[in-house]
């Protein structure tokens, strides 16, 4: 019965929050004065911590009180898994009392004693199944206490009992019984629940998408100027880190110069084969359609020549930006020089502009 509860369906849940441009993190980390991102990640450990734990619930002891301690530890992770989704409700539909899930529902619990919904009646044999069994409400002002529980025999279907003493001398006891399978479908009805907030969350994701590609982008002829305007873009539109490090390398590649003048041709022509690339990035940005680039290949060569220029650049990149003796700074340029002799030779424009930034950061420290 616990057995086919998992945690399949939460980790499904914490990949859709963390997915979708980490849209759910920008947009609760801050809302409105309250950071509800820290609430959503406390409710999904919550969640996978006391599934993981039902998951692997033992075989009920023989020793009744053994069992009884048990059940209490079933009946708290199965609150653990209802406070936090009802709370993951209140994040991404609000706190408003007639929007609340499964309210006025009478469907799981059949031999109830008190007159309250689900969500109710499961609190109250919460309270005194073991949360504070000493310490219970009555009608009014009256206290009620429970017993110690035993085996069910008052109806056939309960696992458990309790006799509820009051502290009104003129009130008869009550019995409160206990039904395991009642409790899984409880916690099946809740754990459930995690759909129908992905489903919310990613009506959210489409909604904000829909508003964010209302807003044009403005066109510029330049393509250096296009892509300060792209990194704006991008930056209030999810600000991917892939688009961003693309967009970045276009800015370094097309605001550096070769010194070698039998080159400048090829180089103006390097640089106008990247306008696919930036109208590509525009428009996936203007629809806020943010997926892998179909013309990426422009930017990293696929050669094998190019891919160990390429490898080796990114090498000596690093080193260039680390202190290091007069002996190892011989060797970087050396390096370098021989990686541009590569570039020269096989004419990769791309490479060469690349060794060119790097030697001029290089040298500029």
């Amino acid at each position: 019965m616990l057995a086919d509860i998992d945690d399949k369906k939460i980790t499904a849940f914490r990949d859709l929050v963390n997915d979708n441009n980490r849209f759910v993190l920008k947009a609760y980390a801050n809302k409105q004065g309250k950071n509800q991102w820290n609430l959503i990640c406390s409710s999904m450990d919550w969640i996978s911590v006391a599934v993981r734990n039902l998951h692997s619930f033992p075989a009920l002891d023989s020793n009744i009180d053994i069992r009884v301690m048990q059940i209490y530890s079933l009946i708290s992770s199965i609150d653990i898994v209802n406070e936090a989704v009802m709370q993951l409700h209140r994040v991404f539909f609000g706190h408003f009392t007639e929007l609340l899930p499964f309210k006025g529902e009478k469907l799981i619990f059949n031999e109830r004693i008190f007159d309250k919904d689900d969500s109710d009646y499961f609190k109250e044999v919460r309270a005194c199944f073991g949360a504070h069994p000493v310490n219970l409400n009555g009608e009014g002002k009256e206290k009620r206490f429970a017993s110690w529980p035993y085996e069910g025999f008052t109806k056939s279907s309960n696992d458990l009992e309790v006799r509820l003493y009051s502290n009104d001398p003129n009130k008869d006891d009550i019995v409160l019984g206990l039904n395991i399978k009642e409790l899984v479908a409880f916690l099946q009805s809740r754990y459930e629940y995690l759909d129908n907030i992905s489903l919310e969350i990613e009506r959210q994701y489409e909604f904000c998408k829909q508003e964010l590609a209302l807003t044009p982008i403005a066109y510029c002829r330049d393509m250096r100027e296009s892509i300060d305007i792209l990194l704006k873009e991008n930056e209030s539109r999810f600000n991917n880190d892939y688009y961003r490090s693309t967009l970045e390398e276009l800015a370094l590649l097309l605001s550096t110069h070769l010194s070698e003048a039998e080159l400048a041709e090829e180089v103006l022509k390097f640089k106008n084969s990247l306008e696919p690339l930036i109208e590509e990035l525009r428009q996936n940005l203007q629809e806020v359609n943010i997926v892998d680039l179909h013309h990426d290949d422009l930017l990293n060569p696929t050669s094998n020549i190019q891919h160990l220029a390429s490898k080796a650049l990114s090498i000596m990149n690093y080193l260039s930006s680390t202190h290091a003796c007069l002996d190892n700074a011989v060797m970087k340029i050396h390096c370098l020089n021989s990686i541009l002799n590569v570039s020269m030779k096989y004419r990769s424009i791309s490479i060469n502009l690349r060794c060119q930034t790097v030697m001029g950061n290089y040298c500029l420290n």
